[in-house]
Parts: C-alpha cells; sequence; structure tokens
C-alpha cells in the first residue's frame, strides 16, 4: 500500500464503528456543515454491487477500493479543505481481525501511512436495522465489536472522541461541536507556527 500523506493544511475526520450506528447519515451530516468533501464507505458500493456477496478475493477488492477513494480524495483536495471519512482502513483492520482472525501487514502499514485525522467513533446502543447488508444484530456482539474498535484506535494512537447516545440527532451535533473545536484549535496553532516563523526570518 502506497502512503497517504494529507496536504499541509487540510483537515480529516473519520466516523468509525459497528455497523448501523449512524455512521453515514453522521458523516453526510459533518461535511454539509463543514462544508467538506464527503468520502463515502466502498464496501457499501461493492456489495450493493454483489447482492451483498463477498470472499477473501472480495475483501482484497474493497480494502482497494477503499484505498483508491481515499487516495484520489486526497490527491484531489486543496490545501486547506475538509475531509470527511465515512470509515477507513481503521474499519478493514476491524473486519480483517473479526472475519478471518488475523490482519495482514499491507491493512497496518497503510494505517500507519495516514498523517493527522480525529475519529468519530459510534457506540452501539441505537436500534440495529436490517437494511440488507448487515450482519450483527445481537446487542451483546456490537458491544464487543465496539470495544475492539477502541482498542485498534488506542493500539494505533489515534486521536477518538466516542460519540453515544440513543438519538441521531444529537449525535450528529456532537459530532459537529467536537468538529468546530478541533478546527479553531488547529488554526490557532498553525497561526501561532507562522507567527513564530515569520519572526525568525532575517
Amino acid at each position: 500500500m502506497n502512503p497517504l500523506k494529507n496536504i499541509q493544511g487540510q483537515h480529516t475526520f473519520v466516523i468509525v464503528g459497528v455497523e448501523s450506528t449512524g455512521k453515514s447519515m453522521g458523516a453526510q451530516f459533518l461535511a454539509n456543515e463543514l462544508n467538506a468533501i464527503l468520502i463515502p464507505e466502498y464496501a457499501r458500493l461493492y456489495l450493493e454491487q454483489h447482492d451483498n456477496h463477498y470472499d477473501h478475493d472480495g475483501f482484497k477488492e474493497i480494502a482497494h477500493g477503499q484505498k483508491n477513494l481515499e487516495d484520489e480524495a486526497v490527491n484531489k483536495a486543496g490545501p486547506n479543505d475538509i475531509l470527511v471519512f465515512d470509515t477507513d482502513f481503521i474499519v478493514i483492520y476491524v473486519w480483517s481481525k473479526i472475519v478471518y482472525g488475523s490482519v495482514p501487514q499491507w491493512i497496518i502499514d497503510r494505517i500507519h501511512s495516514y498523517s493527522k485525522r480525529l475519529y468519530f467513533l459510534m457506540t452501539p446502543e441505537v436500534e440495529w436495522v436490517n437494511d440488507g447488508m448487515r450482519e450483527y444484530p445481537d446487542p451483546e456482539v456490537r458491544r464487543g465489536i465496539h470495544q475492539i474498535y477502541q482498542k485498534v484506535l488506542e493500539d494505533f494512537n489515534m486521536p477518538y472522541h466516542i460519540i453515544s447516545g440513543t438519538e441521531y440527532e444529537k449525535r450528529q451535533l456532537k459530532m459537529l461541536k467536537l468538529a468546530k473545536a478541533y478546527l479553531s484549535e488547529e488554526s490557532q496553532t498553525l497561526s501561532v507556527s507562522q507567527d513564530d516563523f515569520s519572526v525568525n526570518l532575517p
């Protein structure tokens, strides 16, 4: 997997978590409110085209498609654009771990190649909705998968916020508040850095 490095000044938010927790709705909402570029989850596009069926080769094709979507979005975005990902390779990692019992090195390398990004981890207490593509309705299983996500984010030292609650609207507003706070903090940091640089100019 080729490294993926954001252009200086780009800001990236990623929404992850177990299925049926409002990730796609949250990503769309956040992108709209922040006037950001939305990058969809390739797996859903693939499964829609393959009648919700995949094997190991299909899984690798999904990962490759996800990589292409991510690379294309970052390369096309301007230096000050905001990107909102409806999942990234953290999901590919968890998927591989749960379904196949192991995670190949190329998935790990891909995650290590990511530049700075902020994750929103959705909790699973909202109602599970069967859309024909989902596999884990059992609440205990869903809680277990959520714990895997949290551990993976921590193992990779990724900054994240847990987004909880039973109302989708409140979840979305919480993400928006946190995202705006993050952008404000990053803007202040960049301003200070530029001031420091200008002072040191001959």
